[in-house]
């Protein structure tokens, strides 16, 4: 069986797999939001996702180590690991003190940023673009500003979620602890008007009239929320 999900936040993922495996489907691969299932026992494993220092690789002590602990590696995609362990070896957590818990998301906002970073860049480029008459320039812009807003607010919940870990041990977190965390909706806008703008056929030209009304509604309303509820 084969389920597609778009998941950005890796607690929720790790969530989901684990509900899938309660119902009896086990993962067994990932490719660009495609998830691979196979039956299994209901509730036959315990799923975690772990982030590593490489990309579609992990160290060979690292393999070790899991084999050592009855860990299996699933799949690699990116940096992300994903684990699995027999439930009936007892419960399966990576990060047990708050310490180690709190490096963990640290790495996982690390990448956020770069990824942030890395997609500012490209926002220029396809702005430059459009700003030079290339057709689908602003389309991409609208692409890529989704993405901009979907990791600013997993940036803002990392903040959050360090913030209070680190208030466990009595530290504060220095940067950027609480802020406005960009509403989905305003992504979802963002998503539509990328599809309106790269209608250019005039048979369908309805159609895109339709998704740039819907894009404008969704973008104030996502603007609306965002700065409505201070997360």
């Amino acid at each position: 069986m084969i389920q597609f999900r778009m998941y950005f936040d890796k607690d929720k993922e790790t969530k989901w797999l684990n509900e899938m495996a309660e119902k009896g489907y086990a993962l067994t691969g990932f490719c660009l939001g495609f998830y691979k299932f196979e039956e299994c026992e209901p509730g036959e494993y315990i799923y975690q996702i772990d982030i590593s220092e490489g990309f579609f690789s992990v160290h060979s002590s690292y393999r070790e180590f899991m084999s050592d602990a009855g860990v299996e590696i699933v799949c690699l995609w990116g940096p992300w690991v994903f684990l699995r362990r027999k439930a009936s070896e007892g419960p399966f957590e990576l990060y047990t003190d708050v310490e180690s818990t709190i490096a963990h998301y640290t790495k996982i906002r690390r990448l956020f940023k770069v990824l942030l970073i890395m997609e500012f860049c490209c926002l220029f480029l396809e702005i430059s673009g459009g700003i030079r008459g290339v057709t689908a320039g602003w389309a991409f812009a609208c692409l890529i500003a989704a993405f901009i807003v979907v990791f600013a607010k997993q940036v803002v919940h990392l903040n959050v979620t360090l913030s209070e870990l680190k208030s466990r041990i009595g530290e504060t977190e220095e940067c950027g602890i609480r802020g406005r965390q960009p509403s989905g909706v305003l992504a979802v806008g963002m998503l539509v008007n990328f599809c309106a703008l790269m209608i250019d056929n005039p048979a369908y030209e309805f159609i895109k009239g339709f998704l740039t009304g819907l894009a404008i509604v969704l973008i104030l309303t996502g603007t609306v929320l965002t700065f409505w509820k201070r997360r």
